[in-house]
């Protein structure tokens, strides 16, 4: 596994998790022009390959540049648009049974695997200067591995969202290779350490700083910035200025308006859905919305009377929640001490952003019959914001402009060859 606080001297081999125990997933097919098809089950005490059983672990060796095909792989866990996917990788594949669940591993080189992220996180029909700051983006980042998320399977990253996106070759093209092949090594850093490269598909015109979404120590490269030419961030812990920030934005890099719909949709990476992304509406009847709290928090309010933000950060997502309302006839409150919180309880799946404003219908008594969100970006919003450098790529500017405007205080560096 890659070592936090380590700067490689030459390009490392890597390991992405494609099939995960929390998948749940029993069975694959992995398909090969140089070898037959491979259907792989689990069983109680191990795995079966076209129906003889193997103990222990099974790895697929890749053989010049060998393609893999597996078919029905998790993209976008615990996402409003996730699905299955098949995809094609090159380098080894190690198969495992965990609790017997299927855990499939690819492990490759470094640049490999990079030139996948850039057509995964966005389109392979993106400007070169989006796809070669996508890639330095990636590279910085898990060469930082500030969160070894899946540490505890022993793997650098997985395939989707919660790390990078990464599926496969099949949208690799001649351009994602050439800006791989550009970068090559290099990555951006901050007093000599590399950085810990966030980014998110739009931050709403605002970015956020990074203490006020995971907690930790501010980091001078992921303060939050204007996505735009201006300099000065509105205040938008203020309210009056929130409101009149998410309904009536100032012109932004990631504002969409800059962008014919249908050109941003064919931007996007392929499992994105169509939607606003710099400014959204979304509406819950009181029902719907008490019904969905309950189920995602294990509590038994009969009404919500309000959704109130105790603290916002710098993009005027919240960061603190506060839900008022009565259960068992007893009036009762709990808080939600974080944006994903927030994200993960106030959807069915996970909402777009923290960034919104909150609107009530109201009955003759004053309750709640409705609550109205209109929110800002999608996306914690920290770091790089994808449809912004998309916008400036499109709009000429280079890929030092593009990475040094959303990581500021930071210096490119070439590690390895």
């Amino acid at each position: 596994m890659l070592i936090k606080g380590n700067t490689p001297q030459n390009e490392p081999l890597i390991s992405v998790g494609l099939v995960l125990p929390e998948d749940k997933q029993k069975s694959i097919l992995i398909t090969s022009s140089q070898t037959k098809n491979l259907l792989i089950k689990v069983y109680k005490s191990g795995i079966s390959i076209n129906g003889k059983s193997v103990q222990g672990d099974y790895i697929l060796k890749s053989n010049d540049n060998q393609v893999f095909n597996l078919d029905q792989v998790s993209a976008g866990r615990g996402f409003h648009w996730s699905k299955k996917i098949s995809l094609n990788v090159n380098g080894n594949l190690l198969i495992r049974n965990i609790d017997k669940a299927l855990f499939i591993v690819n492990q490759l080189e470094l640049e490999k695997y990079l030139i996948c992220v850039a057509t995964s996180e966005m389109s392979s029909s993106c400007p070169i200067a989006l796809l070669e700051s996508q890639t330095i983006a990636a590279r910085s980042w898990i060469l930082a591995a500030e969160e070894q998320k899946h540490i505890d399977l022993n793997i650098d990253v997985c395939n989707d969202d919660c790390c990078q996106r990464y599926q496969g070759l099949n949208n690799v093209t001649d351009l994602a290779s050439k800006a791989a092949k550009n970068t090559r090594g290099k990555v951006l850093t901050h007093q000599n350490k590399i950085c810990d490269t966030r980014y998110s598909k739009s931050c709403g015109g605002i970015s956020e700083s990074n203490e006020h979404v995971w907690h930790d120590t501010p980091k001078p490269y992921l303060q939050s910035i204007y996505d735009s030419r201006l300099k000065d961030v509105p205040n938008l812990k203020n309210n009056d200025e929130l409101t009149k920030w998410i309904l009536n934005p100032t012109s932004c890099f990631c504002d969409t308006k800059e962008m014919d719909t249908n050109e941003l949709i064919s931007y996007l990476g392929d499992v994105d859905e169509d939607g606003s992304y710099f400014r959204w509406e979304y509406s819950l009847k009181q029902d719907q919305l008490c019904k969905l709290i309950n189920i995602k928090l294990g509590t038994s309010f009969e009404r919500i009377d309000s959704l109130k933000p105790i603290k916002r950060g710098a993009s005027g997502r919240i960061i603190k929640l506060k839900i008022h309302g009565l259960s068992l006839k007893k009036s009762i409150n709990i808080t939600l001490n974080s944006e994903y919180e927030i994200r993960r309880v106030l959807h069915s799946k996970f909402l777009y952003s923290s960034a919104f404003i909150i609107l009530q219908d109201l009955n003759k008594n004053l309750v709640p019959t409705q609550f109205k969100f209109k929110g800002a970006g999608w996306g914690h919003g920290v770091g790089l914001c994808q449809i912004g450098a998309l916008n400036m790529a499109l709009n000429n500017y280079s890929t030092n402009k593009i990475l040094f405007h959303y990581f500021q205080n930071t210096k490119l560096k070439k590690i390895y060859d």
